[in-house]
């Protein structure tokens, strides 16, 4: 737990201005058993300790009871009221709302594309309709780059003006369209007298707690490292991608819910690119793999350039005064010990 009390301590330290700008507040929040919904709640606890917020939260989770017998200290801290129920027919909890933090997403559950979608528009059309009626001051959306959909080649890193959209003709697409469609609503509630309405764009993320066996590549090659496997890779190793580290993702998360423009959406990410065949080099370094087998499956096309799937961050950075201060190694590093030290607990 040592990387993850450090990481805490970091993050209180650089949004310490924007965590008290929460004094007092009464947060509704959704997703908040998810990667990035533990490390919100988990700083927010931490802040609420530290800091003398008089925070309250209410956690909307289909299974409470699980997440408690996993995550204990968070799931059992005092500030912190669980509501049982899904994000698409939850019960409206008693009382009023200062903050609604929606953070519920559908990118790891294997439904189907329709399930998706609804969960990603319907689901937030009940959490906008909960924050009017509860009187909330302010929202946040967590939304995704893959409102981009297909990023063009001659785009380095893709700003937030770009219109480019998702192929419609593609089932598979349903994430995206969705939380292009989520982002409109949030923007529409906004302008119709609701919350203040922001939405953070996330983009390839790392850190401890990241999921290892899903379709995450860094995971996914963290936990080839930890087992000493070879790297698979299936496609042609030549995608270039970037890694935010968890203590850089909450700072711009905070900064995006208290102080950004409402009816704006931040690309959430960092600007490092580096190809897939590249950061399975970086994870086996960092790992003290001196001899990595790392397995290419897929064959290059000559003289195509590779698929992109980079932000630009200048929103960010010129409107927030917000900044990368974990380097794609330090990330590694840090989420490999966490883990490390995790199977280690286990195997003894």
């Amino acid at each position: 737990m040592q990387v993850f009390n450090e990481d805490l301590n970091d993050i209180l330290a650089r949004a310490e201005a924007d965590l008290l700008a929460l004094k007092h507040a009464r947060l509704f929040v959704t997703g908040g058993t998810g990667y990035i919904g533990r490390w919100l709640l988990a700083t927010l606890c931490r802040a609420n300790r530290v800091l003398s917020l008089d925070l309250r939260m209410t956690v909307l989770s289909r299974d409470p009871a699980k997440f408690k017998a996993t995550d204990a200290e968070i799931a059992n801290d005092p500030a912190i009221e669980w509501l049982h129920g899904d994000v698409l027919d939850f019960p409206y909890p008693a009382g009023t709302f200062t903050h609604v933090l929606h953070a519920a997403t559908d990118v790891i559950a294997a439904n189907s594309a329709l399930d998706t979608f609804d969960v990603t528009v319907a689901g937030t059309r009940r959490v906008l309709d909960l924050s009017r009626v509860s009187g909330a001051q302010r929202l946040m959306h967590l939304s995704s780059g893959a409102v981009y959909g297909r990023i063009p080649h001659d785009i380095d890193r893709v700003p937030e003006t770009y219109c480019g959209a998702s192929d419609v003709g593609e089932i598979g697409a349903a994430y995206g369209i969705g939380k292009h469609a989520a982002e409109w609503l949030c923007n529409t509630y906004a302008s119709q007298g609701g919350a203040d309405a922001v939405s953070a764009r996330i983009f390839a993320q790392l850190g401890p707690f990241l999921a290892l066996d899903k379709q995450f590549a860094a995971g996914n090659f963290i936990l080839d490292a930890l087992e000493h496997r070879p790297f698979l890779i299936k496609g042609d190793g030549t995608p270039l991608r970037s890694y935010m580290y968890s203590t850089d993702l909450v700072v711009w998360l905070l900064a995006i819910f208290v102080r950004g423009q409402s009816g704006r959406s931040y690309n959430v990410g960092s600007d490092e690119a580096v190809s897939i065949r590249d950061l399975a080099t970086h994870v086996a370094k960092v790992a003290g793999r001196v001899f990595p087998d790392i397995q290419v499956l897929g064959t290059p096309i000559a003289g195509a350039p590779p698929e992109r799937y980079v932000p630009a961050i200048n929103r960010a950075r010129d409107e927030l005064g917000l900044n990368i201060a974990v380097s794609l190694d330090q990330g590694l590093r840090r989420t490999i010990d966490w883990y490390r030290s995790r199977f280690s607990r286990v195997s003894s």
